[in-house]
């Protein structure tokens, strides 16, 4: 922003820019926050040569500021010097429910000896911030706060998930949908897991999964969408199902159920993956959704970057 000193017939006596910048942190466990501002005065000219900087945040709904100033009363600056602090937020939703609010800023600037016309410039911060506050499964109360403007990515490398990450990235890359892909629809959080999980590896699926241990030690039925998606629960009959393999360094896939050809047109995949890895696998969707605080249908992509 410039600052213009102007004299008494509206002459432009000086001026000044003021470069404002600020960066913060939301924490997923916590409903406070910090925020450092920074404001860096440059490019001053003429009579302008130094500005009094006064700095102040508000925000909106049930949020309210702990620290509403970075630093105390003005901070003078002169060409190329930098005023910096740290501003504090709270919010605290009720038990059950989530609130969203604005962040806004405020900027005093004048100069000694002068009489500003116009000394304060507003603003707000245009990215909502969603709190709120869940009852977890053990009964206790958990509050964190995200941005829901800004849509997270789960990576899941071969080099880690195996036989999981290869039957996932065969699904996005061989199915419809691309489900998780930039270039395809992304997956929405769902609570109901456990119950989409019996309708494509469990009781409630119309083709039960029968494991094949002779081919995959230790395995276990895997889905994608995963179960705890929106996307996932489909009819297990319903889903591609087949068998990831590594040979020779490379993932290969195979039909599992002879019975059901692979068409490429199914909503889903059933894979046989050895339990170890479906775990590992399931263990980083849960660290996405307790990390960037995803709530139900909050949506996040996923890729598979060695793949």
């Amino acid at each position: 922003m410039k600052f213009t000193l102007r004299g008494e017939h509206q002459e432009v006596l000086g001026s000044a820019i003021l470069y404002v910048s600020s960066s913060a942190t939301l924490n997923p466990r916590s409903g406070r926050w910090d925020e450092e501002l920074l404001v860096e005065a440059t490019q001053f000219s003429d009579r302008v040569t130094s500005v009094n900087v006064a700095a102040d945040v508000t925000c909106t709904s049930k949020c309210t500021t702990v620290q509403s100033s970075p630093w105390t009363g003005s901070r003078t600056l002169t060409d190329g010097q930098v005023a910096s602090g740290i501003v504090k937020y709270s919010e605290i939703p009720a038990t059950g429910s989530e609130d969203r609010t604005k962040v806004g800023y405020s900027l005093k600037i004048t100069q000694a000896g002068t009489n500003p016309t116009k000394p304060t410039v507003t603003w707000s911060n245009p990215r909502e911030i969603r709190c709120d506050s869940a009852t977890t499964a053990s009964g206790n109360i958990s509050t964190g706060c995200a941005l829901p403007s800004v849509t997270p990515e789960l990576e899941l490398p071969l080099s880690t998930y195996g036989a999981a990450a290869a039957t996932y990235t065969w699904a996005q890359w061989n199915l419809p949908d691309k489900w998780g892909l930039f270039s395809g629809k992304p997956l929405t959080r769902a609570l109901d897991g456990d119950a989409r999980r019996e309708r494509t590896c469990g009781n409630r699926s119309s083709v039960p999964f029968v494991a094949k241990p002779d081919i995959v030690p230790d395995d276990s039925c895997d889905e994608f969408p995963f179960a705890s998606t929106q996307e996932g629960g489909t009819d297990g009959g319903r889903c591609a199902e087949i068998v990831a393999l590594l040979e020779n360094g490379k993932w290969e896939i195979y039909e599992a159920d002879p019975a059901r050809p692979v068409t490429k047109t199914e909503p889903c995949v059933r894979g046989h993956v050895p339990q170890g890895v479906n775990s590992l696998a399931g263990t980083a969707y849960s660290n996405l959704i307790q990390n960037q605080r995803l709530v139900n249908k909050d949506p996040f992509r996923m890729t598979v970057p060695d793949a």
